[in-house]
């Protein structure tokens, strides 16, 4: 519980940027072009969070940078696919 407490302000971020996503991706769902900058900037984003959260932490390595990395091209696989969807 401790461990949790201690990185609660960077995990407050994280939901930060993705509840900004989600109300993003509410608000312009009119609008293709800026949901594609939008899934394109979460996925830079959540990339550039981790690298950030796990240098400050240090522990940071190339297999965690991959790991951020994988995840953001899944998602945003998975958003671009949503937002092409016809």
């Amino acid at each position: 519980m401790n461990n949790f407490v201690k990185h609660l302000p960077h995990y407050i971020s994280l939901i930060a940027i993705f509840v900004a996503g989600a109300i993003s991706f509410y608000f312009f769902s009119y609008d293709r072009s800026f949901l594609i900058g939008t899934a394109f900037a979460l996925s830079a984003a959540y990339v550039a969070w981790g690298l950030i959260h796990h240098t400050i932490h240090k522990d940071m390595s190339l297999t965690v940078l991959l790991e951020y990395v994988a995840i953001a091209i899944l998602g945003l696989v998975l958003s671009l696919s949503l937002i092409f969807r016809t």
